[in-house]
């Protein structure tokens, strides 16, 4: 079964554990040791999108370690714990890989920028455009 990953070191629980949007502050607040109100929210937003807001059938973009490209997947499943795995693949989502890979280069130069961004999760704007330029590569 292929799977993407929230690949952070600690968080050792399962997020369906946490009930209430306050108790994942105070969680990520106690796991980082930071108080810092900002650095907080951006992490409980991604913990948030990651296990409540992606869906069955939601596209994902995974960018490869190292290179210009980035793999099309479809999510199939819903968030797992799994505390028997290594550290930084306890927390995953069950996927299927639509596209193994594609050039970075054949979006346009804003959709760089926005998938650059700092967040490890967040939800694209732009999903016509990225499929309209993949098909576009395809045909090529």
């Amino acid at each position: 079964m292929q799977k993407v990953f929230l690949p952070w070191e600690g968080y050792h629980y399962n997020f369906k554990s946490i009930k209430t949007k306050e108790e994942l502050r105070t969680a990520v607040g106690n796991e980082k040791q930071t108080d810092n109100r900002t650095s907080v929210a951006t992490w409980v937003g991604q913990i948030l999108d990651f296990v409540q807001k992606m869906q069955i059938d939601d596209y994902v973009l995974i960018p490869s370690k190292g290179s210009h490209t980035y793999a099309l997947a479809v999510i199939t499943g819903d968030y797992e714990y799994d505390p028997n795995q290594c550290e930084c693949l306890q927390h995953s989502r069950p996927i299927k890989i639509l596209i193994e890979s594609f050039p970075r280069d054949i979006l346009s130069q804003h959709l760089q920028y926005s998938l650059g961004a700092f967040r490890t999760v967040f939800q694209v704007k732009y999903q016509e455009e990225i499929f309209q330029a993949i098909e576009e590569w395809k045909e090529q």
